[in-house]
């Protein structure tokens, strides 16, 4: 056999909660049925609870990304050039329909069953890894032209750093010279808007420590185009979404602690770390020139 895409090293954990991911080959993963006997077991549960504490016991991967020491967005230190998704909450009538859509998809190297086995996920080969969640926007939007939108699309693959439960399929779909997905797509940004604080300053004698109390950081997000989404709020935590995302999640404010925790590796600020308000506004309005940003909260009457 020719050289196939999916002939690459991938992450693999022995559970989802894993610490110490070994390097394993996706082609020998793909083709391992090994534990065909558990994936079996789980697909014969009538109830989503059921299966779910059987799968908690299964290995899986990370198909995207090369993970240490431990599996999240910040430790990927390789992207593998593969990107998955996953089709899910199928009735059982619109399986078959479902998965001949998939595999007439150029790009598409291999589809099987999830371990429920109530859905399908796969794998496409990117070409440009380092523009990952683009590529993801754009393979969404394919998806949607052929007939496969939400809520069979689940969109939180798009972690890169995504685990992947083991399962078993003796019938998936192989497609080893698969064309590689070149497309991107990138949401259009609203202009910039003018950053007005709501409130005053007040008698501190540091202008950071005066915006770290009392900055109107909700106000500078929205400026520099990211968007509130209320209906996501949990009590103090203001959930926002990244510029040049409509909707879903990609960081929170909360009110009480005055910090900004980012999800998204897409932003100006790196992901899964606390950020509070005075280097929200260097990073935003001043390109992290510090001596800039004192400049400019001073000017803004912030400090004694």
């Amino acid at each position: 056999m020719e050289h196939s895409v999916l002939d690459i090293i991938v992450s693999k954990y022995n559970h989802r909660t894993g610490q110490c991911p070994f390097d394993y080959n996706l082609l020998d993963y793909l083709n391992d049925y090994s534990l065909e006997s558990n994936i079996l077991n789980i697909r014969s549960k009538e109830t989503k609870s059921e299966r779910d504490e059987l799968k908690e016991r299964l290995p899986g991967i990370t198909p995207s990304a090369i993970c240490h020491p431990s599996r999240s967005a910040k430790n990927v230190v390789r992207r593998t050039g593969l990107m998955s998704f996953d089709i899910d909450k199928l009735l059982p009538e619109k399986m078959e329909t479902i998965r001949n859509i998939i595999i007439q998809m150029p790009y598409v190297a291999y589809c099987g069953l999830s371990a429920s086995g109530r859905g399908y996920w796969g794998l496409v080969q990117i070409s440009n890894p380092a523009k990952y969640d683009q590529h993801f926007e754009a393979l969404q939007l394919y998806f949607k032209e052929k007939g496969i939108d939400r809520p069979y699309f689940d969109t939180a693959v798009k972690d890169i750093a995504r685990f992947r439960y083991y399962s078993v399929d003796r019938n998936a779909y192989f497609n080893h010279r698969a064309i590689v997905f070149p497309y991107t797509y990138q949401a259009p940004t609203s202009p910039k808007k003018p950053y007005i604080p709501k409130t005053g300053p007040t008698t501190d004698n540091s202008p950071f420590d005066d915006f770290n109390k009392n900055g109107d950081v909700e106000s500078l997000l929205i400026a520099h185009g990211w968007t509130y989404q209320p209906e996501h709020d949990k009590g103090t935590r203001k959930r926002y979404s990244r510029p040049g995302k409509a909707n879903g999640v990609s960081a929170d404010f909360c009110t009480e602690r005055r910090i900004l925790y980012v999800f998204t590796d897409a932003s100006n600020f790196e992901a899964a770390k606390g950020v509070n308000p005075v280097n929200v506004f260097c990073e935003l309005e001043c390109s992290n020139d510090w001596s800039l940003c004192a400049k400019k909260l001073k000017a803004l009457r912030y400090g004694r």
